[in-house]
């Protein structure tokens, strides 16, 4: 391969990544920006959506015939789009007790007892998927394999990955919609008005328990979506979701606390020069971010854009 496919290559792979990391620290932004809680057990999940999507898509999946054609094949990535979206809905009601059981009664605690009650989250999480589908990873390869034999349109020359291509489709699609839900919509802006003045809000007759109910529930959503998207490729197990979680704090920290638009930028900054870096010298792959976070907090340390109320579209 010629040094520009392989810079084109490598920066695709930073885009896709970027987006992964994104669908990832989208919830937990939201989370934090609106509730003020870091939750330690967003990467758990992020892990959860992945095991029941090994579940749900091998199902949705098994339904359609292979694809061969051109209609069989936009069935087939409907189909799997279709499957992820329902693994992610799945984690809504789980989302939604989480923050109306155990997190609601504490919020006027100490900070230290949000991080407990969340680390514990993370360790009964693990425990229940290991419960449900065992210790062994699991990987769905026919998902992969199936959308891979779809061809994908000639990048100058170069055969990359159908999936990776759908996963970058399907992140600016997310990434539109995000926006478009936060800044044009009644809902959106109710929530955005209880992150920059709760007392204000609840002053309007907003109800602060609805609107932090629906902001945990979402980000149980995206963390799903994401571990449902980042599935075929790689094998679903009981440690992914650690890096996922360090590496969403990287991106939040990146581009400002609370920051919708600051964690986009951030993760698509982190997935590409963490993939020209790895290709250059691939031991840097565990301390790229770090590097990248390192050098941008010594330039900006409040990220590169500001706190949630200052999140533009």
């Amino acid at each position: 391969m010629s040094v520009l496919t392989n810079f084109i290559t490598h920066t695709l792979h930073g885009v896709q990544y970027g987006f992964i990391l994104f669908l990832i620290a989208s919830g937990l932004t939201i989370i934090l920006g609106i509730l003020d809680v870091l939750n330690l057990a967003h990467g758990e999940l992020y892990a959860l959506g992945a095991y029941v999507a090994s579940s749900v898509l091998g199902y949705v999946v098994g339904l359609v015939p292979p694809p061969t054609d051109a209609a069989s094949q936009a069935v087939f990535v409907a189909v799997v789009l279709g499957g992820a979206v329902l693994t992610a809905a799945v984690l809504v009601p789980v989302g939604a007790a989480i923050e109306s059981v155990l997190l609601r009664p504490i919020y006027d605690r100490n900070e230290v007892y949000q991080l407990v009650l969340t680390f514990a989250l993370l360790l009964i999480i693990k425990d229940a998927i290991k419960f449900g589908w065992g210790p062994t990873p699991v990987r769905l390869q026919s998902v992969y394999s199936g959308i891979n034999g779809i061809p994908a349109a000639s990048l100058i020359g170069l055969n990359y990955p159908t999936y990776n291509l759908v996963i970058i489709a399907v992140g600016a699609v997310v990434v539109v919609g995000l926006f478009y839900f936060f800044n044009r919509t009644k809902t959106g802006r109710i929530i955005r008005a209880t992150a920059i003045d709760r007392e204000m809000a609840t002053a309007i007759g907003v109800s602060t328990d609805r609107t932090f109910t629906l902001v945990f529930a979402v980000g149980a959503f995206f963390a799903g979506f994401a571990g449902a998207m980042a599935l075929p490729p790689t094998n679903a197990s009981l440690e992914m979701g650690a890096n996922p979680l360090v590496l969403s704090f990287v991106v939040i920290v990146i581009g400002g606390l609370g920051s919708l638009r600051g964690a986009f930028v951030a993760a698509l900054v982190v997935g590409i020069l963490s993939k020209w870096a790895t290709w250059q010298y691939p031991p840097a792959e565990l301390a790229a971010p770090f590097a990248i976070m390192a050098i941008i907090l010594l330039v900006k340390p409040d990220g590169l854009f500001g706190t949630w109320g200052e999140m533009d579209a």
